[in-house]
């Protein structure tokens, strides 16, 4: 039985078939996006600074940092370490980045979710190419543009409510695979005392494209396998556009990834150890 004939059995308009692809997947990203940022932005509030030049750190002239990509070629350095994580600062491993729980509760419309994830697992982005990224102190502008080639996450979810006309309960495993992420960064900083100076973001806007993705959810509709496999299969075909979809709320979500991560390890590196 292919996907539309299953999707004719539920009697669905097209109307609403185009809205259930697209909000399906807006619970599963945005508030794994929204949680996960939380998490990073707050994890090594009370770590020092680090107090002397690592020799992974490069040394850039502030009045040009980006002379000779000086600056690209030093945030790209870092992510071997961020990967792995540096304790004496508290930045934590993020590949695989580990998230405990997200909660869902939406109760108007059209979707009404309740419910949530567990043991959100994470892998590939330590694997992102740095393609451009520069660094103005005039402007207090720092921008950059990454590259990941995939994105796999896999968490136990566990949900109840209705989604348009279709009663929906399940719990079980889910998978998603995000591939050929481009993502373009864009960001207003201040230099703080933190105590010693250094960047803190404070604004950031993010662009992404994503060339493809692939989802699935264990266990749907009461573990009814005809209608669980005709939604994965749904989504999955409907792919490109269900991004297209997501695009605006993906991004803030992003943002505020982008926001904690880089403010983790921005904050912890004295401008002194690496601007001359």
């Amino acid at each position: 039985m292919n996907v539309h004939s299953s999707i004719r059995q539920l009697s669905l308009p097209s109307s609403v078939e185009a809205t259930l692809r697209a909000k399906m997947v807006i619970v599963l990203l945005l508030f794994v996006a929204a949680v996960q940022a939380k998490e990073i932005a707050i994890r090594n509030k009370d770590f020092p600074q680090l107090k002397e030049k690592p020799d992974w750190l490069r040394v850039c002239r502030r009045d040009n940092p980006n002379e000779d990509n000086c600056f690209k070629k030093m945030f790209e350095e870092t992510f071997p370490y961020i990967a792995k994580g540096i304790s004496e600062i508290g930045v934590q491993s993020f590949d695989p980045l580990r998230i405990e729980s997200v909660q869902v509760s939406r109760g108007s419309g059209a979707l009404t979710l309740s419910g949530g994830f567990k043991k959100l697992n994470i892998k590939g982005p330590s694997n992102t190419t740095v393609k451009h990224a520069s660094l103005d102190f005039k402007s207090h502008a720092l921008s950059f543009d990454l590259e990941i080639p995939k994105l796999k996450i896999d968490a136990i979810y566990n949900l109840k409510g209705n989604v348009l006309l279709l009663p929906l309960v399940g719990d079980g495993d889910v998978t998603m695979v995000l591939k050929d992420v481009k993502t373009s960064v864009v960001t207003k900083f201040s230099v703080r005392p933190l105590p010693e100076d250094a960047i803190f973001i404070e604004e950031m806007k993010v662009t992404f494209l994503v060339g493809g993705m692939r989802i699935h959810l264990d266990n749907l509709f009461q573990g009814n396998q005809v209608l669980g496999a005709s939604l994965n299969l749904f989504l999955n075909q409907n792919a490109i556009e269900v991004i297209a979809e997501l695009r605006q709320d993906l991004e803030y979500g992003l943002a505020d990834i982008f926001t904690g991560l880089w403010n983790e390890l921005f904050n912890k590196l004295p401008l002194k150890l690496w601007m001359v």
